[in-house]
């Protein structure tokens, strides 16, 4: 797909993965909807593309703020063409110890704001002549951990989402992808209380979202349906 003048909504987009890939989508042509709770951030990815995006802060784990969001974005730009759930939370802890606050945002945030935005957004993306859902999963969705067992499971059903998404929208002009990448140098660890950051392990996440780029823009009769991106570790 070629993005010039698509409208392309990326959750998340206030930081991390989420502005990384909102700045190349807007480098190549695209209008951005950034959306994320934080304001403040927003601002400052909004100033970063300029006239190439506009943000609408939201909580995706509420269903009546998803739906209103999406309604001011088809206003603003006239249509959607491209949604990146792209964001998420992730826990560790063993189950009987997790607090069930932390629980219920963690689903929200992976598995029920990744729903409602798809739901909000079929309507319009089936009426589009060229249309993508893209789902910016985890490796966690395939391998689980211990002590993660409550973000994998967020996971898991991500990914379970997404392949049946697949298969009901198999006749329409809507392509299901999804990326699987292992941990990056965002702020994901920080932010649920664990001091991981820029760790050998991690990828850039500029590289990553180069890789997301790259499988948005393929022809149109091609789909890189899911893909497992990790950190090479080769001579």
């Amino acid at each position: 797909m070629d993005l010039k003048n698509k409208v392309v909504i990326i959750t998340g987009a206030s930081d991390g993965l989420g502005r990384s890939l909102a700045i190349k989508i807007a480098e190549n042509g695209a209008k951005v909807a950034l959306v994320s709770r934080s304001e403040e951030k927003l601002k400052a990815v909004k100033k970063e593309i300029g006239s190439a995006g506009e943000y609408f802060v939201c909580d995706i784990g509420q269903p009546n703020q998803v739906k209103t969001t999406v309604k001011t974005i088809v206003e603003k730009f006239g249509s959607i063409d491209i949604l990146v759930n792209n964001a998420g939370i992730w826990l560790q802890g063993k189950t009987e110890e997790v607090n069930q606050e932390k629980i219920q945002a963690v689903y929200n945030a992976n598995i029920l704001g990744l729903i409602y935005m798809t739901q909000a957004v079929l309507p319009i993306l089936k009426t589009r002549s060229e249309a993508t859902i893209f789902n910016v999963v985890s490796d966690s969705g395939i391998d689980p951990a211990a002590d993660w067992g409550i973000y994998v499971g967020s996971k898991f059903a991500a990914r379970g989402f997404t392949q049946s998404l697949r298969l009901e929208l198999a006749d329409t002009n809507i392509k299901v992808m999804a990326i699987f990448p292992g941990g990056m140098d965002t702020d994901l660890f920080v932010k649920a209380g664990n001091q991981l950051k820029n760790e050998p392990w991690m990828m850039n996440r500029e590289e990553v979202a180069e890789v997301i780029l790259f499988m948005l823009t393929r022809p149109k009769n091609i789909v890189i349906q899911e893909l497992l991106v990790r950190k090479f570790f080769g001579k």
